[in-house]
């Protein structure tokens, strides 16, 4: 694991039956002679350094073509291991992921398993919207990520080229809308091509959880917005906004205060810190609105100094804080039930 300099620590645990900065925020992955990290605000800076890497390019283009792109693309250079690469510069402010190259068939599956392990961030592979693909490459394609809840696969293009514009455009276009504001589902994406694949093939790809770029109603549009593993993206990007939150306020907390008391008064600022975060949450749209108080759908508990362990209060540790919420989801179809009176 990557180590962070913070004294805040956020563990989401999801019950499923079934703005910070740089939220969207791309990373590039490319193998090269020297480990290196380096952020780019223009596309012109990314040509100069990269001329020849044209499936670098690809992906770069793609994501600075979008209006409301991130505020920058981050690159990073690794020679060997991208799990060292990954832990290395995981603090360089991204949120998105992909890998470009020779050996980003086998490299972005150990990019998604690392991720994973983080219970954040997502991996993000573009591939052709093809009929060869779906015929012939879907089904091992989809069984290298078995089991791997954060990664993106977006089919667009007919060639690999395009393909990569697509998942660079992809995110461009938007991760960096207001986390909870949109679902990725109907989203338009300047530059992409909308596909030609037949209706059985593009239910194929949604049945194993891959979405494409579609044309319904003269409109174009993403044809759907979840992960390989069926959680939607709006969801896990609504989380890993919540997480990422807290921990820059109740840092910003812990650092601008004089002391914050070891008693009620302190625990009560740690508890409107937490509070605060997840109101602005139900009011992005990521956590449910309760229908009778018309407040989030939250809960914020806090353990009092005389119920903690002598041991933390010693260490000056506070482990007494949990919350929990309901995503609000959204609505992706539709079922009228009509009748007709004679």
């Amino acid at each position: 694991m990557s180590e962070i300099l913070s004294d805040i620590t956020v563990k989401l645990n999801v019950d499923q039956p079934s703005t910070p900065v740089n939220m969207g925020v791309l990373a590039i992955f490319t193998k090269g002679e020297t480990p290196d990290v380096k952020s780019y605000y223009t596309l012109g800076d990314v040509q100069e350094d990269f001329a020849q890497n044209t499936d670098l390019l690809a992906v770069a283009q793609g994501y600075f073509a979008q209006k409301y792109h991130g505020e920058k693309l981050v690159v990073i250079t690794y020679s060997e291991s991208i799990a060292a690469a990954t832990a290395a510069y995981y603090s360089e402010g991204w949120e998105f992921a992909t890998v470009v190259g020779e050996s980003a068939q086998e490299d972005v599956v150990t990019l998604a398993n690392y991720l994973d392990g983080q219970s954040e961030r997502f991996a993000v592979v573009g591939v052709p919207a093809t009929t060869e693909f779906v015929t012939t490459k879907l089904d091992s394609f989809v069984d290298r990520f078995e089991g791997v809840k954060r990664v993106i696969v977006f089919a667009s293009g007919k060639t690999e080229a395009k393909a990569l514009f697509g998942a660079g455009a992809l995110i461009g276009a938007l991760g960096n809308e207001q986390v909870g504001s949109i679902t990725w589902k109907f989203r338009q994406i300047g530059g992409v091509e909308t596909t030609d694949l037949s209706v059985t093939n593009i239910k194929k790809l949604h049945t194993n959880k891959i979405f494409t770029y579609v044309e319904k109603s003269g409109i174009q549009q993403t044809s759907e917005g979840f992960t390989l593993s069926g959680e939607f993206i709006d969801a896990l990007h609504g989380d890993d906004w919540i997480k990422a939150t807290i921990e820059t306020e109740l840092q910003k907390l812990l650092s601008t205060s004089r002391k914050i008391t070891f008693d009620a008064v302190g625990i009560a600022q740690i508890d409107a810190t937490v509070t605060t975060v997840l109101n602005q949450a139900t009011a992005n749209g990521i956590i449910l609105v309760n229908e009778e108080t018309g407040s989030g759908k939250f809960q914020v508990r806090t353990v009092s100094r005389a119920n903690t362990p002598q041991s933390d209060i010693a260490q000056r540790k506070y482990n007494g804080l949990s919350f929990n919420y309901t995503r609000s989801g959204a609505i992706h179809s539709v079922t009228v039930n009509g009748q007709i009176n004679l």
